[in-house]
């Protein structure tokens, strides 16, 4: 029932107690309790959808509860018996809400990056020959980030914007198409593959080199793991995929 329908319910009951006997009264009582439970309830669904959307729009970051429902990673265990799967990679649901090209390289983009945590990330991507500067302004897309910064050409990039790249080297970033509330620092999870991300994965052991290969879209443009969908923690429902492209490796 919508918040209009409930409201003119109300009202009707309320014109009716005025001629109603103390029985009538009485059930006109648990009508009303019932329904202002249920206007509240309305209410909060409504507010709960209204502070997604502006974190979709960049006009808020997380409260403190959604910072909850997506923690930032710990890192894992320690030791030699740690697997290498995709649950050693932190990716998440970010916005690029400032985006330009590199001063001093022509391929490259450096875009500020919302990503929930309250502070604007800069990551620097090599699409300047791939995805013209229109679409990078507002995309919303996964990155990776737990990788070691790292400076590129003088500026330092602290994550990456996954993208598909096919056999004849087309690269296009993957898109997330779903419910309007997702959440800026939703994480990505792959079904079968528990654990914890590393807080920043070493270099030297080369995790992400060894998962790479196994990260691909598939025949139906959506984004695997070892043929497994990946998905959102607190978004189910949404599917993150390729926007053309099939059977191509992701990175």
């Amino acid at each position: 029932m919508t918040f209009e329908k409930l409201t003119a319910n109300v009202r009707k009951k309320i014109t009716l107690l005025a001629n109603s006997d103390e029985s009538a009264i009485k059930h006109a009582e648990l009508v009303y309790a019932e329904s202002n439970t249920q206007l509240k309830q309305e209410i909060s669904t409504l507010k709960e959808k209204l502070s997604n959307l502006e974190i979709i729009a960049g006009f808020k970051e997380h409260s403190p509860l959604v910072a909850k429902a997506v923690p930032p990673p710990k890192g894992g265990k320690k030791g030699k018996d740690l697997p290498i799967d995709v649950s050693r990679i932190d990716m998440r649901v970010g916005k690029i809400v400032e985006v330009e090209r590199h001063p001093d390289a022509d391929s490259l983009f450096v875009e500020k990056v919302n990503l929930g945590e309250g502070n604007l990330r800069t990551v620097v991507s090599g699409l300047v020959p791939h995805v013209p500067i229109e679409m990078m302004q507002g995309l919303v897309g996964i990155f990776m980030c737990n990788l070691k910064p790292v400076k590129m050409r003088g500026i330092e990039s602290q994550g990456m914007l996954m993208c598909a790249t096919d056999a004849d080297g087309r690269v296009e970033p993957l898109v997330i198409e779903g419910p309007a509330e997702l959440m800026l620092g939703d994480r990505v999870y792959v079904q079968g593959y528990p654990g914890q991300p590393d807080a920043q994965l070493n270099p030297k052991k080369k995790v992400w080199e060894q998962v790479k290969p196994d990260m691909r879209v598939d025949g139906a443009q959506i984004a695997t793991y070892k043929g497994v969908p990946w998905k959102l923690m607190n978004s189910p429902n949404a599917v993150i995929k390729a926007p053309t492209m099939v059977d191509a490796q992701i990175s």
